[in-house]
């Protein structure tokens, strides 16, 4: 099974939430968000991790799966992870696949389409898992103590954790 990378952007936040657009979610996951739409619920999954690249660049992923169809990964390159922080202050994650959801809003939306089926996944609780990925990274850090980029993402995922005091 392969999963589909996708990058961001654009992130921001919300008072609830950091937003994150993918637009090409709308396509690659169109199956899902018919689902959602015909108002199926969908148990979900996902988990964090930190991945090297066969350019030796050091990315921070997302993995999100659900029953039967293939999940999405999203990737999170260093000039990012600065949002990591918000993201466990936040705890809930917003994929969203169209950007007129964030430039004209929902309200408009509804107004010149009627119905309003967003392309839009909302991650609860996202922040759980980041306590394991920032002990792999502090392992890594150990042995690889060179490496600016480990030690830079060492200090935002324990500055994530300290302000965060729900992890499992």
């Amino acid at each position: 099974m392969q999963k589909q990378v996708v990058f961001p952007e654009f992130l921001g936040e919300s008072e609830i939430a950091v937003v994150v657009v993918i637009p090409s979610l709308k396509e690659d996951i169109s199956e899902l968000f018919a689902r959602f739409h015909a108002g199926e619920e969908i148990d979900y999954w996902f988990s964090w991790d930190l991945v090297v690249t066969n350019t030796a660049e050091y990315l921070v992923v997302l993995e999100i799966n659900w029953e039967i169809e293939e999940g999405i990964i999203v990737a999170f390159s260093s000039e990012m992870w600065e949002f990591i922080h918000l993201i466990a202050q936040r705890e809930n994650l917003v994929l969203l696949g169209d950007w007129n959801q964030l430039e004209e809003g929902a309200p408009l939306l509804v107004e010149q389409e009627g119905e309003y089926k967003p392309f839009a996944l909302l991650i609860r609780d996202v922040h759980l898992g980041l306590e394991k990925l920032y002990h792999h990274v502090k392992e890594l850090v150990e042995v690889n103590q060179d490496i600016e980029e480990l030690a830079k993402l060492k200090l935002i995922l324990e500055g994530a954790k300290s302000n965060t005091t729900t992890y499992h």
